[in-house]
């Protein structure tokens, strides 16, 4: 190839540019310069997203057979992800709750890479506590709900503006997720909803305090996988007549996988400490949590990649009480003490689309007892 043959194909390009050949000629003209080839716009953007139709009899959120049966857009959720360069991405989530009724930034954030295993992450980022918070489109869990221990003890779904690393070992065996993360906000906490109330969001969040969060798991090759989680950081955000208010979370679950079984378990702690305590009426100083399930595949044998069908048959057994222990001389309430025991069925005809039917019994501590039948169709893309 001759010394003058970028110039001849560069000529040849602008009289082909009408006919819709001028970026593939540039592109060829700088990989033949030895220049790198940018990749194409389109290639940079991918979309992706997930979504969940509810029928709930009777409705969630009370402890009462008379309330009305309901059914739900409850979510739908859009996504996408932009490459800027090779190692430095945008990625973000748009839900659109209850049929658009309410909008909520799942999270965006900046990814930039500094090392084939080590992610510097910035923005919005969904709290690695728990192994549901970060990871919750519907096809990857079983029931219509979410498990209600990481609803009332952990508050999925829970995002903070932050900063902080995303990486793993070599071999992909080890995980870990640490951030510095805007504070929850204690004037939103209360007796049966925990701590859920106080998230701040990423819309002109309060920044007074702040706190640090971060997830270690470690997967086998047997098909077992453990994990922990923690944070810790203030609540008060200096609020007048509030005094101290510090958060602790520990967390730890397990599950385990291998042919057509599914074991999972999961117990979550929360402590509140502070003199601002005293401040917070009826809200529990410890609340604690705990679930187990177990799920089997009945078409496990059919799992060819073309096909990828599931028919999962589970149980989960949940207890929580958002009163676990009160502050000095506050009583707790017998409501905030809940058992629930779920068992359904989850069919997926694909891996990202299933359909769901499954049974509640909830018993509170104040002898308070109700059922309640769900049905759901999610998908996820």
């Amino acid at each position: 190839m001759t010394a003058t043959y970028p110039a001849t194909l560069a000529l040849l390009c602008s009289l082909t540019a009408f006919a819709g050949g001028f970026l593939v000629c540039v592109q060829a003209a700088r990989a033949e310069e030895g220049a790198p080839t940018p990749p194409a716009p389109e290639s940079r953007l991918a979309f992706h997203g997930y979504g969940e139709v509810h029928y709930n009899n009777p409705a969630l959120g009370t402890m009462t057979s008379s309330a009305p049966a309901e059914a739900d857009v409850h979510r739908f959720v859009l996504g996408w992800t932009y490459e800027f360069t090779p190692n430095l991405r945008l990625d973000a989530e748009v839900d659109y709750e209850h049929a658009a009724r309410e909008l909520e930034l799942e999270y965006a954030h900046l990814d930039f890479d500094l090392l084939p295993t080590l992610t510097a992450r910035a923005g919005s980022l969904l709290l690695p506590v728990g192994p549901l918070n970060e990871f919750h489109e519907p096809p990857t869990y079983y029931s219509v709900e979410r498990p209600y221990v990481q609803q009332y003890v952990i508050p999925t779904t829970w995002q903070q503006n932050g900063l902080g690393v995303v990486g793993r070992t070599a071999s992909g065996a080890l995980a870990y997720r640490a951030y510095l993360v805007t504070g929850l906000d204690a004037l939103g906490f209360s007796a049966l909803e925990g701590i859920r109330g106080g998230r701040t969001g990423s819309g002109e969040a309060k920044a007074e305090d702040l706190a640090g969060v971060a997830r270690v798991e470690y997967a086998t090759t047997g098909g077992l996988s453990v994990a922990a989680s923690g944070y810790y950081g203030g609540a008060d955000h200096g609020a007048p007549g509030l005094g101290d208010v510090t958060v602790g979370i520990g967390e730890a679950d397990a599950r385990f996988r291998r042919g057509g079984l599914d074991l999972r378990g999961v117990f979550a702690r929360v402590v509140l400490d502070g003199a601002g305590l005293v401040s917070l009426g009826d809200v529990g100083r410890v609340m604690q949590g705990f679930y187990g399930e177990a799920a089997y595949d009945f078409l496990r044998r059919d799992r060819s990649p073309e096909r990828r069908r599931a028919l999962f048959l589970f149980a989960r057994f949940e207890r929580f009480d958002t009163n676990e222990e009160m502050p000095d001389g506050v009583p707790a309430n017998p409501e905030a003490e809940r058992t629930v025991l779920s068992g359904g069925l989850a069919f997926l005809p694909i891996e990202k689309v299933s359909l769901k039917a499954d049974y509640e019994h909830w018993e509170d501590g104040a002898n308070a007892q109700v059922n309640r039948f769900n049905l759901a169709a999610a998908f996820e893309f």
